[in-house]
Protein backbone atom coordinates (compact mmCIF):
# COMPACT_ATOMS: atom_id res chain seq x y z
CA UNK A 1 0.00 0.00 0.00
CA UNK A 2 0.97 3.52 -1.02
CA UNK A 3 2.21 5.80 1.79
CA UNK A 4 2.03 9.57 2.09
CA UNK A 5 5.61 9.90 2.11
CA UNK A 6 7.10 6.87 0.21
CA UNK A 7 10.31 8.06 -1.19
CA UNK A 8 11.03 10.94 1.35
CA UNK A 9 14.09 11.45 2.67
CA UNK A 10 13.54 13.65 5.83
CA UNK A 11 16.79 14.39 8.55
CA UNK A 12 15.53 14.55 12.37
CA UNK A 13 18.16 16.24 15.28
CA UNK A 14 17.81 15.62 18.71
CA UNK A 15 16.40 12.31 17.07
CA UNK A 16 16.37 10.93 20.95
CA UNK A 17 14.68 13.68 22.43
CA UNK A 18 10.77 13.80 23.04
CA UNK A 19 9.87 15.37 20.00
CA UNK A 20 12.54 14.20 17.89
CA UNK A 21 12.12 10.45 18.61
CA UNK A 22 8.27 10.63 17.71
CA UNK A 23 9.05 13.00 14.70
CA UNK A 24 11.15 10.42 13.19
CA UNK A 25 8.94 7.44 14.18
CA UNK A 26 5.95 9.32 12.29
CA UNK A 27 7.97 10.07 9.49
CA UNK A 28 9.12 6.64 9.23
CA UNK A 29 5.46 4.82 9.48
CA UNK A 30 4.42 7.14 7.01
CA UNK A 31 7.13 5.90 4.32
CA UNK A 32 9.74 8.50 5.08
CA UNK A 33 13.45 7.12 5.22
CA UNK A 34 14.64 8.93 8.32
CA UNK A 35 18.54 10.42 8.76
CA UNK A 36 18.58 9.71 12.93
CA UNK A 37 20.77 13.03 14.04
CA UNK A 38 22.06 12.80 17.81
CA UNK A 39 24.96 13.51 20.03
CA UNK A 40 25.29 9.54 20.82
CA UNK A 41 24.91 6.81 18.69
CA UNK A 42 23.74 4.49 21.51
CA UNK A 43 20.68 6.73 22.14
CA UNK A 44 19.37 6.52 18.41
CA UNK A 45 20.17 2.90 17.57
CA UNK A 46 17.04 2.03 19.48
CA UNK A 47 14.78 4.41 17.69
CA UNK A 48 16.68 2.85 14.88
CA UNK A 49 15.57 -1.17 15.78
CA UNK A 50 12.10 0.33 16.28
CA UNK A 51 11.57 1.61 12.91
CA UNK A 52 13.28 -1.68 11.15
CA UNK A 53 10.94 -3.58 13.37
CA UNK A 54 7.80 -1.83 12.68
CA UNK A 55 8.56 -2.43 8.92
CA UNK A 56 9.73 1.04 7.83
CA UNK A 57 12.89 1.88 5.16
CA UNK A 58 16.27 1.58 6.82
CA UNK A 59 17.06 4.79 8.55
CA UNK A 60 20.81 6.21 8.44
CA UNK A 61 22.49 7.14 11.92
CA UNK A 62 24.37 10.45 12.32
CA UNK A 63 26.07 11.59 15.26
CA UNK A 64 27.17 14.39 15.98
CA UNK A 65 27.43 17.02 18.94
CA UNK A 66 26.20 20.31 18.26
CA UNK A 67 28.96 21.73 20.80
CA UNK A 68 32.14 20.25 19.47
CA UNK A 69 31.57 20.51 15.63
CA UNK A 70 33.35 22.74 13.45
CA UNK A 71 31.65 24.98 10.91
CA UNK A 72 33.30 22.86 8.33
CA UNK A 73 31.37 19.48 9.88
CA UNK A 74 28.34 20.32 8.39
CA UNK A 75 29.04 20.96 4.93
CA UNK A 76 31.08 17.66 5.23
CA UNK A 77 28.25 15.73 6.32
CA UNK A 78 26.28 17.12 3.26
CA UNK A 79 28.51 16.08 1.13
CA UNK A 80 28.34 12.64 2.21
CA UNK A 81 24.42 12.48 2.70
CA UNK A 82 24.69 13.80 -1.04
CA UNK A 83 26.65 10.55 -2.23
CA UNK A 84 24.58 8.76 -0.20
CA UNK A 85 21.32 9.68 -1.07
CA UNK A 86 21.44 12.51 -4.03
CA UNK A 87 18.54 15.33 -2.28
CA UNK A 88 17.10 15.51 0.84
CA UNK A 89 13.29 16.09 1.55
CA UNK A 90 12.76 17.83 4.54
CA UNK A 91 14.74 18.57 8.18
CA UNK A 92 13.16 18.38 11.49
CA UNK A 93 15.19 20.77 13.88
CA UNK A 94 14.31 19.01 16.92
CA UNK A 95 17.78 19.45 19.02
CA UNK A 96 17.39 21.20 21.99
CA UNK A 97 19.07 22.87 25.05
CA UNK A 98 17.03 23.91 28.12
CA UNK A 99 20.02 25.00 29.46
CA UNK A 100 19.54 26.47 33.39
CA UNK A 101 17.01 28.38 34.53
CA UNK A 102 19.00 31.28 36.30
CA UNK A 103 19.88 35.32 36.14
CA UNK A 104 21.92 36.80 33.32
CA UNK A 105 24.13 38.20 35.68
CA UNK A 106 24.33 34.84 37.05
CA UNK A 107 25.05 32.88 33.04
CA UNK A 108 28.81 31.94 32.39
CA UNK A 109 30.06 32.44 29.36
CA UNK A 110 30.18 28.68 28.40
CA UNK A 111 26.32 28.51 29.31
CA UNK A 112 25.50 31.41 26.79
CA UNK A 113 27.46 29.88 24.40
CA UNK A 114 25.88 26.49 24.80
CA UNK A 115 22.06 27.87 24.34
CA UNK A 116 23.40 29.92 20.97
CA UNK A 117 24.82 27.21 19.62
CA UNK A 118 22.43 24.36 19.69
CA UNK A 119 19.22 26.69 19.49
CA UNK A 120 19.98 29.10 17.09
CA UNK A 121 24.04 28.36 15.20
CA UNK A 122 23.55 24.66 14.40
CA UNK A 123 19.98 25.22 12.65
CA UNK A 124 21.45 27.77 11.29
CA UNK A 125 24.78 25.86 9.49
CA UNK A 126 22.89 22.63 9.36
CA UNK A 127 19.67 24.34 6.94
CA UNK A 128 22.67 26.59 5.10
CA UNK A 129 25.03 23.58 4.46
CA UNK A 130 22.01 21.22 3.11
CA UNK A 131 20.50 23.72 0.91
CA UNK A 132 21.77 22.13 -2.37
CA UNK A 133 20.66 18.75 -1.55
CA UNK A 134 17.24 20.46 -0.84
CA UNK A 135 17.15 21.99 -3.95
CA UNK A 136 17.31 18.35 -5.68
CA UNK A 137 14.22 17.86 -3.97
CA UNK A 138 10.66 18.53 -6.07
CA UNK A 139 9.20 20.15 -2.55
CA UNK A 140 11.07 20.20 0.61
CA UNK A 141 10.08 21.13 4.05
CA UNK A 142 12.64 22.87 6.49
CA UNK A 143 10.78 23.19 10.21
CA UNK A 144 12.01 24.59 12.84
CA UNK A 145 10.73 24.85 17.08
CA UNK A 146 9.63 28.06 18.30
CA UNK A 147 9.26 28.95 21.93
CA UNK A 148 6.67 32.37 22.07
CA UNK A 149 6.42 31.77 25.18
CA UNK A 150 9.97 33.36 26.21
CA UNK A 151 11.24 34.01 22.50
CA UNK A 152 9.61 37.79 23.41
CA UNK A 153 11.29 38.65 26.39
CA UNK A 154 8.52 38.47 28.83
CA UNK A 155 9.93 35.89 30.99
CA UNK A 156 13.05 35.89 33.13
CA UNK A 157 15.93 33.67 33.48
CA UNK A 158 15.38 31.88 30.21
CA UNK A 159 18.99 33.46 28.97
CA UNK A 160 20.81 32.25 25.98
CA UNK A 161 17.91 29.51 25.17
CA UNK A 162 15.21 32.78 25.00
CA UNK A 163 17.70 34.96 22.83
CA UNK A 164 18.28 32.04 20.79
CA UNK A 165 14.53 31.20 19.82
CA UNK A 166 13.90 34.82 19.04
CA UNK A 167 16.95 34.59 16.04
CA UNK A 168 15.70 31.55 15.31
CA UNK A 169 11.98 32.81 14.43
CA UNK A 170 13.87 35.50 12.26
CA UNK A 171 16.46 32.89 10.83
CA UNK A 172 13.30 30.80 9.66
CA UNK A 173 11.38 34.10 8.17
CA UNK A 174 14.35 35.35 6.41
CA UNK A 175 15.12 31.84 4.85
CA UNK A 176 11.37 31.39 3.98
CA UNK A 177 11.61 35.19 1.75
CA UNK A 178 14.79 34.51 -0.01
CA UNK A 179 13.66 31.72 -0.86
CA UNK A 180 9.87 32.02 -1.65
CA UNK A 181 9.84 33.22 -5.17
CA UNK A 182 10.95 29.24 -6.40
CA UNK A 183 8.29 27.73 -4.66
CA UNK A 184 10.42 24.52 -3.67
CA UNK A 185 11.75 24.92 -0.14
CA UNK A 186 9.52 25.85 2.73
CA UNK A 187 11.19 27.02 6.03
CA UNK A 188 8.32 26.87 8.73
CA UNK A 189 8.13 26.52 12.58
CA UNK A 190 5.87 24.69 14.92
CA UNK A 191 5.50 26.30 18.68
CA UNK A 192 4.66 23.52 20.95
CA UNK A 193 3.77 25.70 23.65
CA UNK A 194 4.71 23.65 25.96
CA UNK A 195 5.26 19.53 26.71
CA UNK A 196 5.99 18.47 29.93
CA UNK A 197 8.70 16.65 28.42
CA UNK A 198 11.71 15.15 30.24
CA UNK A 199 13.84 18.08 29.09
CA UNK A 200 11.24 20.62 30.69
CA UNK A 201 10.58 18.74 33.78
CA UNK A 202 14.34 18.87 34.33
CA UNK A 203 13.91 22.90 34.54
CA UNK A 204 10.36 22.92 35.94
CA UNK A 205 9.37 20.04 37.94
CA UNK A 206 6.24 21.20 38.58
CA UNK A 207 5.31 20.77 34.29
CA UNK A 208 2.66 22.78 33.42
CA UNK A 209 -0.97 22.43 33.99
CA UNK A 210 -1.63 23.57 30.40
CA UNK A 211 0.90 21.39 28.28
CA UNK A 212 -0.18 19.87 24.88
CA UNK A 213 -0.09 16.54 23.54
CA UNK A 214 2.89 15.72 21.78
CA UNK A 215 0.84 13.97 19.56
CA UNK A 216 -0.66 17.17 18.11
CA UNK A 217 2.85 18.38 17.85
CA UNK A 218 3.98 15.56 15.33
CA UNK A 219 0.32 15.77 13.27
CA UNK A 220 2.00 19.71 12.18
CA UNK A 221 5.08 17.93 11.97
CA UNK A 222 3.18 15.31 9.36
CA UNK A 223 1.16 18.68 7.95
CA UNK A 224 4.54 20.39 7.06
CA UNK A 225 5.76 17.43 5.32
CA UNK A 226 2.41 16.01 3.82
CA UNK A 227 2.94 16.66 0.07
CA UNK A 228 -1.28 16.69 -0.43
CA UNK A 229 -0.57 19.93 1.48
CA UNK A 230 -0.29 23.37 -0.42
CA UNK A 231 2.68 25.36 0.14
CA UNK A 232 3.56 27.20 3.11
CA UNK A 233 6.20 29.27 4.27
CA UNK A 234 7.22 31.34 6.50
CA UNK A 235 4.53 30.84 9.13
CA UNK A 236 4.55 29.67 12.61
CA UNK A 237 1.65 26.49 13.30
CA UNK A 238 1.12 26.44 17.37
CA UNK A 239 -0.39 23.49 18.74
CA UNK A 240 -4.45 23.96 20.33
CA UNK A 241 -5.12 22.79 23.56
Amino acid sequence: MTKPLDGKIILVTGASGAIGKESALRLADLGATIILMGRKEEKLNPIYDIIVNRGGAEPAIVAMDFLKVEDLDYYNLAQNLGAEFGRLDGIVHGAINLGYLTPLAHTTPEKWHHGLQITLNAPYFLTHAMLPLLDQSERASVIFFAHDEVAFGDKAYWGSYAVAKAGLMTLMKTFALENESEGKIAFNAIDPICINSSLRMSVMPEGAPDARELRKVIDLVFKLNDPAEGFVTGSTLTVDE
